[in-house]
């Protein structure tokens, strides 16, 4: 009897346990029913009561492409594009509301129309917008801002010299800042063909403060562009690569004075060289030199000048000699020598050749003088001097130390007076000469 009740009661279980899977079954199946007919209400009522809405879009992003352009074709470029790049629009867009309704910025696309643009310029171009959506019928109202302002031109490069300015740079007291050096030397910069064609040079600024009495070398990265007139050129549109610092290298060089002479050769032993109304243009000159351990003060003799070719108005010119790597700093690369001829006249005079003294006569040698005089030898001095001077006081000096055979020579005699120590004689005196054995006895008989 249990077990038939047992029985009865689990088949009452499973009929109500279907009856229960089936109305939750029912509930959902009308749940999406429900669902389906809300949207269609809705989509009939927008059609219905609101067919088209306006809406403003903001923040849409402005896109520029050259692409297929003529401004691409004639190999133009986009200055400003970085700042175009950050450029956004609000678009103003009339649509069926079920098409715009939930439209954003990512709905739109916003283009700058670049189809006029065919050289290089600055243009206000318009902002062409549409939808993202090909399908969609979307009116574009208005577009703030309507346009851009966009700077077009050829990109090109170019290399330029580098320099330094380096203002509070200086040398110490009795050095000389006389070389600044850059590496690089030469930068290649880039930008528009306009702006680099005025380039003419880069320019390293150092700030750093410094005096100093030997070689340094800084580290600068600042740099700007000049044309050849010096302007600054402002643009960021001028770009390098490669490079990203550079070494600029200060040369000291040492100041020294030179202390200019000139000598006087070929005088007579008795002439005094102080008698000589001698100028110099510059007797000092200051020089640069790179080398640092050199004397402050240095004698240097520029040249000689013959005796016999003063007159005193002939000029004589000297270059300044410099040693390696010295630089001039007076300005002046040659010095002039003259001669005051204040308190100073000329005489004409006759000597006879029993005073002509000869010096330097080879041994064994016997000179005969196929010159029998100099005739009106111009003779140079001061005034109170030559008017005491006559004849008999002038002799002729005649150097034989270059004489070692026998034969006729012509030498010059330097014309002196042993009285009188501050005259000169100018110009050529030439004297002709014969050179001999000496006869001895021996050598006598046997000619005979």
């Amino acid at each position: 009897m249990e077990k038939i009740e047992a029985k009865k009661d689990l088949k009452n279980e499973k009929i109500k346990a279907k009856k229960k899977a089936k109305k939750h079954g029912t509930d959902f199946a009308l749940r999406i029913v429900s669902i389906i007919i809300a949207v269609i209400i809705w989509f009939a009522l927008s059609i219905t009561y609101y067919p088209t809405i306006t809406r403003t879009i903001t923040n849409v992003p402005v896109t520029i492409s050259l692409s297929g352009t003529q401004a691409d074709e004639k190999g133009l470029s986009v200055l400003n594009k970085e700042e175009l790049s950050e450029m956004t629009v609000d678009v103003e867009i009339k649509g069926m509301n079920y098409e715009i309704g939930g439209y954003t910025s990512a709905d739109l696309q916003a283009e700058v129309d670049l189809s006029d643009v065919s050289k290089e310029g600055t243009y206000d171009l318009d902002i062409e917008v549409h939808s993202a959506h090909a399908a969609d019928k979307v009116t574009i109202v208005s577009v703030s801002p309507e346009t851009v302002s966009v700077k077009l031109d050829k990109i090109t490069q170019k290399t330029v010299p580098v320099t330094c300015e380096a203002p509070f740079v200086t040398a110490e007291e009795g050095f000389t800042l006389r070389e600044v050096k850059v590496d690089p030397s030469e930068l290649k910069i880039e930008g528009p063909q306009k702006e680099i064609g005025n380039i003419t040079k880069a320019v390293v600024s150092v700030s750093d403060s410094a005096r100093i009495t030997d070689k340094m070398t800084i580290e600068a990265s600042d740099i700007s562009f000049y044309d050849d007139d010096d302007n600054l050129i402002e643009s960021d549109s001028v770009t390098f690569s490669d490079v990203k610092s550079f070494k600029v290298d200060f040369q000291v060089y040492k100041k020294k004075t030179l202390n200019l002479g000139v000598t006087v050769e070929n005088t007579p032993t008795s002439f005094s060289k102080d008698a000589l109304p001698m100028e110099l243009s510059e007797e000092q000159v200051s020089v640069a030199t790179p080398d640092l351990d050199s004397e402050d003060e240095q004698t240097v003799i520029l040249g000689s000048i013959d005796l016999g070719a003063i007159d005193l108005e002939n000029r004589f010119s000297f270059e300044i000699p410099l040693g390696a790597g010295e630089v001039n700093l007076s300005g002046e690369d040659y010095i002039t020598v003259s001669f005051n001829s204040d308190g100073f006249t000329s005489k004409r005079f006759n000597i006879s050749g029993d005073h002509f003294v000869l010096v330097n006569k080879p041994s064994g040698k016997e000179i005969t003088f196929e010159t029998k005089k100099l005739s009106s030898v111009t003779v140079f001095g001061p005034e109170d001097t030559i008017s005491k001077l006559t004849g008999d006081d002038l002799y002729c000096e005649i150097d034989l130390a270059s004489v070692k055979s026998n034969g006729t020579f012509t030498k010059n005699a330097l014309v002196y007076s042993p009285k009188f120590n501050n005259i000169w004689g100018y110009g050529t005196n030439e004297v002709q000469f014969v050179v001999s054995d000496i006869r001895t006895d021996e050598s006598s008989q046997t000619e005979e």
